[in-house]
C-alpha cells in the first residue's frame, strides 16, 4: 500500500539492504543533517547496518520512506508521515543529505507527501513541524502555504538539547486552492 511514490527526479521508496552506506554518508552520519533531527546520529558502518534493518522493519507498516534519486536509485534522505488523529496527518521527519539540498528535491518530497495525505489517504489537514532555526524548512512551509499554528519546546532525546519547534498547518481547502493556482 503506497510503497513507492514517484516524482520527477526522486522516488520515495522502502529501504533496501544495501542502502545503509548511502544513508550513513548522506543522512545519519552527516552533522549538518542530524543537527535538525530528533534521532540519534549513526556514525559507524555497524550502526548503519542495524539502523537500516530497523528502518526496513518499521517501513513495513508505516508511511515511511527513503528518498532516492530516480536515475541512480541512491538513497539521499528519508521522510515519513503518520495519522495522529482521524483524518489529520503530520510529517514525522523530512531530511536530505547536504549534497542534495537546494536542487528542488525537498519540494518534490513535500509534493509527494501532500499528494499521499490529501489525495490517497483523504486527509483533512496536514501538520508540518520544524526547528525554528532551520530556515530552509521554514521557507518550505511558507512556500507550500502552511499557516503558523504554534511554537513548542521539546528536549531532543539523544543530546538533551532544548529545541524550539514551530508547527504549521495546511488544510485540505488550502491544499486544493494551491493546486488550482499551479
Amino acid at each position: 500500500m503506497y510503497d513507492i511514490l514517484i516524482g520527477k527526479n526522486i522516488i520515495l521508496r522502502k529501504a533496501k539492504e544495501n542502502d545503509y552506506k548511502s544513508m550513513l554518508k548522506n543522512v545519519w552520519g552527516n552533522e549538518e543533517v542530524y543537527k535538525y533531527m530528533l534521532y540519534t546520529p549513526t556514525l559507524t558502518i555497524e550502526e548503519a547496518i542495524i539502523r537500516n534493518e530497523k528502518s526496513m522493519e518499521f517501513q513495513k507498516n508505516n508511511f515511511a520512506y527513503y528518498i532516492a534519486l530516480k536515475k541512480s536509485d541512491i538513497a539521499i534522505g528519508l521522510c515519513a508521515i503518520r495519522e495522529y488523529d482521524s483524518g489529520s496527518y503530520e510529517e514525522r521527519g523530512i531530511c536530505l543529505g547536504t549534497d542534495y539540498q537546494g536542487k528542488g528535491y525537498g519540494k518534490e518530497v513535500i509534493d509527494l507527501l501532500l499528494d499521499l495525505a490529501f489525495n490517497k489517504l483523504n486527509a483533512k489537514d496536514f501538520l508540518y513541524g520544524y526547528f525554528n532555526d532551520n530556515y530552509r524548512s521554514k521557507h518550505m512551509a511558507e512556500l507550500f502555504g502552511f499557516k503558523y499554528l504554534k511554537t513548542i519546546e521539546i528536549e531532543r532525546p539523544w543530546d538533551k538539547a532544548n529545541k524550539i519547534v514551530d508547527l504549521a498547518l495546511l488544510t485540505r481547502e488550502e491544499y486544493e486552492k494551491r493546486k488550482l493556482v499551479k
